[in-house]
């Protein structure tokens, strides 16, 4: 299990019904139209209320059949977790048989420090909008380290997908579901959340003129 990462947030804001949302970012998510940041965290929040959000650098990779669009709620249909250290685990292959299947993959691309690989075969159906496929990359959340949806992106026949898992993390507040995806350059209100080397821990609050600060 990797270093354990939290994430505190304060509402002191007095517009209601807000849900509080962390996305992430990945420098590199290969062989899709788009990836799509989720809301990979969230939580409503009245006025005064906070919430800590924790996970670790742990990661799976989930597919799903449905496509992969802005505004639309993520669900997955299965996952496996990865480790960019492992040369057994560091790729998995997604094969279709009437239903989709991971398996590990390993041997098929060589061990790089923080890229995951997922295959597609010739079997797994092209990329329909409405059934798919589409694969996401998930982080572990909580104490009991739950595989998180984090990503997503279209996906399809014989393809190659790479996945730079070091992620940016961006955090808003609004009308926000779980697993909602975004196209976050349109996304207004977006405060990124830097961790410095060796720091673990951030804490910001949305003050009572929607702004967001530090500390």
């Amino acid at each position: 299990m990797g270093d354990l990462f939290s994430l505190t947030l304060k509402n002191e804001s007095p517009q209601p019904g807000l849900t509080f949302a962390v996305y992430t970012v990945i420098d590199k998510f290969t062989n899709v139209a788009e990836a799509f940041p989720m809301a990979w965290l969230t939580k409503r929040l009245n006025q005064g209320n906070t919430v800590t959000f924790s996970w670790t650098l742990d990661y799976s990779l989930m597919f799903s059949d449905q496509g992969a669009e802005a505004g639309s709620v993520w669900t997955e249909n299965g996952s496996i977790d990865v480790s960019d250290t492992s040369q057994h685990r560091n790729s998995v292959l997604l094969d279709f048989d009437g239903d989709y299947k991971f398996s590990y993959n390993a041997g098929s691309h060589p061990v790089k420090n923080g890229h995951v690989y997922l295959d597609t075969t010739a079997q797994v159906p092209r990329y329909d909008p409405a059934t798919g496929p589409s694969v996401a990359l998930a982080i572990a959340t909580g104490d009991a380290g739950t595989p998180t949806p984090a990503i997503a992106g279209n996906s399809g026949i014989n393809l190659e997908h790479t996945f730079n898992i070091h992620p940016t993390y961006y955090i808003q507040a609004g009308q926000i579901e779980q697993g909602q995806m975004a196209d976050l350059t349109t996304t207004t209100n977006l405060q990124q959340v830097v961790f410095e080397p060796g720091v673990y821990s951030a804490r910001w609050t949305l003050t009572d003129n929607n702004f967001w600060v530090s500390g």
